[in-house]
C-alpha cells in the first residue's frame, strides 16, 4: 500500500507551477496576506492561553516565540527581528524523550534554551509540572534549576578549567543544599561512577580528560541536582563515532534507572532515531513537522524532512540512495520569505507557497506537518 506522501506526490505532479496557477497569484499582495496570517496566529494563541494545561505533560510548550533585536532606530525602536523560534508548540511526558533535528542555525538550541529560561521567551507559554513559567523572573526559577538541567554541546568549553571534577560536582550540590555537607562527597562519587567516572578523577583537571570523558563530566554535573528534565543540546556531535554510542547508551541507562525525560537536540538523525520516541523537524525557526518516531521515519511527509532523510548514510553498498538535494542557503530568520519558509528551496514547491503560508495540522494521530502537498482544508 503506497503511503499517504506518495500518493500526495502524484496529485502535486499533476497540479503544480501550472500557467492558471501562477494567473491566480498575479496581484496577489503577500504583504496583506502576511499580515492576515499573524492576526490568525496570534488569535489562535490567545484562545489557547485560556486552555488548562495537560495534567499528564511534564513539559507544554504554546506558541512560543523568541526574537532578538538586530535593527534599532535611534531612539532605541527596533526595526528588525530576528525569529529564531517562531511560534512552536510542543509536549513532552515524563520518562520520553522528543528530539528535535533541523539544519544549523534552524532555531532549535534556541528552543532548548527558551524552554529552560536561560533566554527570555518573546512571547508563548512554557508549562512545566503544570505551572506556567514563560513570565518567571530569575529568583522564581531559582528552585527549578534543580528540576531543570542542561548538557551542553561542547565539552571543552563548558568546564571552568580551573576547577577540579570534585569542585565542579560539588558547586550546584552545595548551593541548592541538595544533601548536608559532609556527604557531598560521597553524593558525588557515587554520581560519578552512575556516570562511568572513576573516583580519583575527583581532584583532576578537565584539560587532563578526552572529550568523551569531559562530556560524562558534563552529564554528571547536569545529574548532581536531581532533575527531571534535562535538554541535551548536541551532547554527541563533537565526539568521534565510536565515543558517540557509549554517551548515547549512558543517557539511554540513566534515562531508564533515574526516570529522566529528554529534550534531545541534534542535526544527526541516525542518533535521534536510536534515543527519541517523538521526533519534530524545525526549519527557519518553525516546526514544520512533528509526530512519532516510527511514523517520521516510515511516512515523511514534508519535503524537508524527505531531503534530511536521504542524507543519511546507508551502509548497504548495494542498496542505491534517492539523494534529495536543496539548492541554494537557507534564508535569513531576519527577513524569511513570504508563504512557507521553505518554498526557496523545495523541489516541490508551486506557486501557492511563495504566497500563503501552509497549515500546520495533523494528518494522522499525532502526526502534524506543514505543506501545501497536502490538504489544508480543516
Amino acid at each position: 500500500m503506497r503511503n499517504e506522501a506518495e500518493k500526495q506526490d502524484e496529485e502535486f505532479g499533476q497540479s503544480a507551477a501550472s500557467p492558471a496557477a501562477a494567473d491566480d497569484f498575479a496581484a496577489f499582495d503577500d504583504a496583506a496576506e502576511a499580515a492576515k496570517e499573524q492576526v490568525e496566529r496570534d488569535e489562535k494563541a490567545e484562545a489557547d492561553k485560556q486552555l488548562p494545561p495537560d495534567p499528564d505533560a511534564l513539559l507544554e510548550v504554546r506558541h512560543l516565540k523568541k526574537y532578538f533585536s538586530v535593527k534599532k532606530t535611534i531612539t532605541g525602536k527596533t526595526t528588525v527581528w530576528l525569529r529564531a523560534v517562531d511560534d512552536v508548540s510542543v509536549k513532552l511526558h515524563a520518562g520520553e524523550t522528543i528530539g528535535i533535528v533541523g539544519e544549523s542555525g534552524c532555531g532549535k538550541t534556541t528552543f532548548g534554551r527558551t524552554v529552560l529560561k536561560l533566554y527570555q521567551p518573546t512571547e508563548g507559554q512554557i508549562f512545566f509540572e503544570g505551572k506556567d513559567i514563560a513570565a518567571y523572573k530569575p529568583a522564581q526559577m531559582r528552585p527549578l534549576r534543580t528540576k531543570m538541567q542542561i548538557i551542553f554541546q561542547d565539552p571543552y568549553s563548558s568546564l571552568p578549567p580551573r576547577s577540579t571534577v570534585g569542585g565542579i560536582l560539588s558547586e550546584p550540590v552545595k548551593v541548592h543544599k541538595i544533601v548536608p555537607p559532609e556527604q557531598i562527597k560521597d553524593y558525588v562519587l557515587n554520581i560519578m561512577d552512575q556516570c562511568g567516572l572513576r573516583d580519583y578523577y575527583y581532584e583532576r583537571y578537565p584539560h587532563e580528560f578526552s572529550g568523551g570523558q569531559r562530556q560524562r563530566i558534563c552529564i554528571a554535573r547536569a545529574l548532581t541536582v536531581n532533575p527531571k528534565l534535562i535538554v541535551c543540546d548536541e551532547p554527541v556531535s563533537a565526539l568521534d563515532v565510536s565515543i558517540q554510542a557509549q554517551i548515547i547508551n549512558l543517557l539511554k541507562r540513566l534515562q531508564n534507572t533515574m526516570g529522566l525525560t529528554y529534550l534531545f537536540i541534534s542535526h544527526d538523525l541516525s542518533v535521534v532515531k536510536y534515543i527519541s520516541d517523538k521526533i519534530g523537524v524545525m526549519y527557519l525557526g518553525s516546526m514544520v513537522e512533528f509526530g512519532s518516531k516510527e511514523e517520521i521515519f516510515s511516512n515523511p511527509l514534508h519535503p524537508y524532512t524527505q531531503a534530511l532523510f536521504s542524507a543519511v548514510p546507508n551502509p548497504n553498498p548495494d542498496v542505491k540512495m534517492n539523494r534529495i538535494v536543496l539548492k541554494g542557503d537557507i534564508p535569513s530568520p531576519a527577513n524569511p520569505p513570504a508563504g512557507c519558509k521553505f518554498h526557496t528551496r523545495c523541489p516541490k514547491a508551486k506557486e501557492i507557497c511563495s504566497h500563503i503560508a501552509p497549515v500546520y495540522k495533523e494528518y494522522a494521530p499525532g502526526h502534524f506537518a506543514a505543506c501545501h502537498c497536502y490538504s489544508q482544508e480543516d
